[in-house]
């Protein structure tokens, strides 16, 4: 599920003993290696992530049960140019009639319109459940709980709206007439539910965000496509040897802003409250006259020192540039591209339709693609939570540096939480208008795209997915560099 409301901060990671948790307590020790042993936790959450991506693409070879596949009509693959945005809504290409065909477009559409109603002024839509919506973003995770509702059910509504509409479209071809369309509609809506389930499944026990990673499979099937396409067309285009290379600096460049862009962050450095005084330093000659004892006090109170001293000169908290990764890049792209013009198409507003189709062409459409890419930033996708930052700080004594705890403290992160929105929305609106600009010289000078939306949404996500394995194998590191010092401690007590 796509998440919307701003999601509980969570202290750093607890650590386990991967000896002791799993499945595998009895054979793990004896069979698999020491750095396996370790970090077993991360190793469970890949396969997961693995399995549930494996299911989903095994959906996409299911054929729609009563359709006689061999007599569709090549157009049911989809038309040219609608390729990518049917990728971006994680849909199948596999099969002109695909068991998980409608993909997570009902829940992605969902979530454009929650979004939507979300940051819309309460003067516009001044209604009851709209106003219990928008306090539901203030009350952590049962507003998260209540939101997420909500999206399933309008979700459940889109599905069975996009299942009668492709259920009819499949019924020429059908091998028998009476009730297809309704089991065919069941079955196009359960598909599309379980590629969600699989999507949840891997947000929260697998690695990386599911609905991105489900979007960026659907894209890597599609780009192979696209590539086979601009080789074609770099063999029939006489291109000169300094264009290609341009072509190939500006594709390597955007690239590069990308991974940047994904790992750039503002450091906010931290202090230790201590509510105990520092430990003294040793006496010179102690060591020598107390014996064992007072020489493994005298290394412990070192050691103290040091820990404190790089603690003060290293802590930081970290706010991520870009906290929502490629996940407004998506979203616009599916509202301006995709659910602007069938939303006005479908109540009747086919000259607003036409306007749209047309201003995408244009290099105004450009403009709004980008500001819609921009606004989509201010979302609370995975965004750090203030109030819920300054109360943890308080709990475990840690401050930011020159600010005062409490209620200062959420101002101050608020503050920063906004510039990092404002500035991050900025290079990723410049970065997606680029890609765009990018694509369309590629068309002039080579007579077809590169599609570098996609890979920039691609590369993004995968930025985003190495941050989290970098994050949850830092548990075990700690662990084992714990387990070394306990059993230098201990050797030096015996």
């Amino acid at each position: 599920m796509l998440r919307l409301s701003t999601p509980s901060f969570h202290p750093p990671f607890r650590i386990l003993n991967p000896c002791k948790t799993g499945p595998l307590q009895g054979w793990q020790r004896r069979l698999l290696p020491g750095w396996l042993r370790r970090n077993w936790p991360v190793l469970q959450r890949l396969l997961v992530t693995l399995g549930m991506l494996v299911v989903i693409r095994l959906g996409y070879f299911i054929p729609v049960p009563g359709v006689d596949l061999g007599s569709l009509p090549a157009a049911a693959y989809g038309m040219e140019g609608e390729r990518m945005m049917r990728a971006l809504y994680g849909q199948a290409q596999a099969l002109p009639a695909s068991l998980f065909e409608l993909g997570i477009s009902p829940h992605i559409n969902a979530s454009i319109i929650v979004s939507m109603l979300l940051i819309l002024p309460k003067d516009v839509l001044p209604f009851p459940w709209a106003a219990r919506l928008r306090e539901a973003r203030k009350e952590g995770k049962g507003g998260e709980a209540l939101i997420n509702d909500r999206i399933n059910y309008l979700a459940l509504g889109f599905a069975l709206y996009t299942g009668v509409t492709r259920a009819l479209e499949l019924a020429p071809y059908a091998l028998y007439s009476q009730g297809f369309v309704v089991q065919t509609t069941l079955a196009l809506v359960a598909g599309s539910f379980m590629i969600h389930h699989c999507a949840n499944t891997i947000t929260a026990a697998g690695v990386g965000n599911g609905s991105t990673l489900v979007i960026c499979m659907g894209i890597i099937t599609e780009y192979a496509s696209t590539l086979h396409q601009v080789l074609v067309g770099l063999e029939s285009a006489s291109l000169a040897a300094w264009k290609l290379g341009s072509l190939l600096a500006g594709y390597l460049g955007l690239l590069l802003f990308t991974v940047y862009l994904s790992s750039s962050e503002v450091r906010l450095p931290i202090v230790q409250y201590s509510k105990a005084p520092p430990p003294e330093p040793p006496q010179p000659g102690a060591a020598a006259a107390g014996g064992r004892q007072e020489l493994l006090s005298a290394a412990r109170a070192l050691l103290d020192r040091k820990a404190s001293a790089a603690g003060q000169q290293g802590a930081h908290f970290p706010l991520l540039l870009n906290s929502s990764g490629v996940m407004p890049m998506i979203i616009a792209s599916a509202a301006f591209y995709g659910i602007l013009p069938k939303a006005a198409e479908f109540v009747g507003l086919v000259g607003v339709a036409n306007f749209i189709y047309g201003l995408q062409a244009t290099g105004w459409g450009l403009l709004v693609y980008g500001l819609l890419v921009f606004a989509m930033e201010f979302l609370p996708f995975g965004a750090v939570n203030p109030p819920e930052v300054a109360e943890y700080f308080t709990m475990i004594d840690v401050g930011v540096k020159g600010v005062a705890p409490g209620y200062a403290t959420q101002q101050f992160l608020a503050q920063k939480l906004r510039q990092c929105k404002f500035w991050g929305g900025m290079a990723l609106a410049g970065l997606a208008v680029s890609a765009n600009l990018f694509d369309q010289l590629c068309l002039s000078m080579v007579g077809t795209t590169l599609a570098t939306t996609s890979l920039v949404i691609i590369v993004g996500a995968v930025m985003q997915t190495s941050r989290q394995v970098e994050s949850l194998m830092e548990g075990p590191r700690l662990q084992h560099k714990l387990d070394n010092e306990r059993y230098i401690i201990q050797s030096l007590s015996t």
